[in-house]
């Protein structure tokens, strides 16, 4: 995106000292790039974009009309698809939180559901007592050991007895079929998916007489960034199509002796793997001191601002200046502008920079405006810039006050 501090200074002026930047057309077009990764090698294959993870209503659309799936883990973010046209259908329900009544609401719909745990079983068994004349499809979301030293807290521990019965009791029931199953886990690196696809396909072979209308191997793919981010990783950054040679390869294998009609739907559903690089932050230096040796630039936006990374990670920047040269800093802590301590965007910064000058940050799209509260002031807007036209559309407004209180009780 080309920016400068005339650009960004005339933004301000209308936006505030504070605001992201949305590339949808990079958003579509990493859709597309990651999706051809997976179907050049395995046809069968659709994306279940994670709304978690930056639900902006423009991208979900932009998903919508490509013919993805919207994969949503609450009823929140279920009555968005809805709203913004896509068909239930087209729905992947996860996560450990279905109440009977949602849960309901999902089956009747017909959407893709995949149960967490035994209570929501409990809940689908009395949902199809009281609509003996439906039927009703879900899916399974599987736990199971992919070489790691962590302990998902999701789904059901498949080498336990009681989902071995629950199993059975389920595919017994007569208008109830199981016809998916699914798996999600955080690690990134390719080793894991060799485990989790190996393992999901040899429970597939166990569990079903013949393949399943699909299989879901979740998400946790990376996303492209640059080498400084990169650097900042403990396992090597993977591209998208690295991934697709371990796993659609082995769905090819698999499934190399059944008809297209035969095989499974393989869907994946990643979320920062496409949306992370099509954002950017937007915020100014307000100050510059030095507190016994510790040299601070105070600027007016906030790590919370930026997503779950900035904990650990110092997100790619760059300094706009006004038409001068600006003092040269050999290591400045950039920081918030909230009462928190903790609030560093970005630590030991190597360069020059003054009061005045505009900092951008790059790929900030993945768990940063959804996970941002409006903590002591009310969150700024979401803009598209246009290069070529020079003007902006407005994502997201700049909330109020008004905004923020509404729902309390003054």
């Amino acid at each position: 995106m080309a920016l400068d501090y005339g650009i960004l200074d005339d933004m301000s002026g209308h936006l505030g000292d504070a605001f992201y930047l949305l590339d949808s057309g990079k958003f579509s077009g990493n859709f597309d790039a990651f999706l051809s990764a997976f179907t050049s090698i395995y046809p069968k294959t659709n994306i279940g974009y994670s709304y978690k993870t930056n639900y902006t209503p423009k991208l979900c659309k932009i998903v919508n009309e490509k013919g993805g799936y919207a994969e949503v883990v609450s009823e929140m973010e279920y009555d968005l698809a809805i709203k913004i046209g896509v068909d239930p259908e087209m729905i992947i329900i996860n996560g450990p939180y279905k109440n009977k009544r949602v849960l309901e609401k999902f089956l009747l719909g017909k959407s893709i559901v995949n149960l967490d745990s035994y209570t929501e079983v409990e809940s689908l068994k009395k949902i199809v007592e009281n609509h003996p004349n439906k039927q009703f499809q879900v899916g399974i979301r599987c736990n199971f050991e992919i070489n790691d030293v962590s302990i998902s807290r999701f789904g059901f521990d498949v080498e336990s007895d009681n989902f071995k019965h629950m199993f059975v009791e389920i595919n017994s029931i007569e208008n109830i079929a199981i016809n998916g199953i699914h798996c999600h886990f955080p690690n990134r690196d390719l080793e894991s998916y060799e485990y989790r696809v190996d393992k999901i396909l040899a429970l597939t072979q166990m569990l079903f007489f013949t393949p399943p209308k699909y299989i879901d191997i979740g998400g946790g793919f990376f996303g492209k960034m640059n080498d400084s981010l990169k650097a900042q990783f403990n396992t090597p950054v993977v591209a998208y199509q690295e991934y697709a040679n371990i796993i659609a390869t082995k769905f090819k294998e698999h499934y190399q002796d059944y008809n297209n009609a035969e095989k499974p739907m393989l869907l994946l559903e990643p979320g920062s793997a496409i949306v992370a690089d099509t954002m950017y932050f937007v915020s100014k230096v307000i100050d510059i001191k030095e507190v016994r040796g510790r040299v601070l630039a105070t600027s007016s936006g906030s790590k919370f601002n930026m997503g779950l990374l900035t904990s650990t990670i110092n997100m790619p920047m760059t300094v706009y200046s006004k038409n001068v040269v600006q003092k040269l800093y050999k290591a400045i802590d950039i920081v918030g502008f909230t009462c928190i301590e903790s609030d560093c965007l970005y630590k030991g910064y190597y360069g020059r920079i003054g009061v005045g000058d505009y900092l951008v940050f790059s790929n900030i799209g993945s768990y940063s405006i959804v996970f941002k509260p409006p903590f002591i002031m009310p969150n700024g807007p979401v803009i598209e810039y246009s290069e070529t036209m020079g003007n902006y559309e407005i994502i997201k407004r700049k909330e109020t006050v008004d905004d923020v209180f509404a729902t309390f009780v003054i």
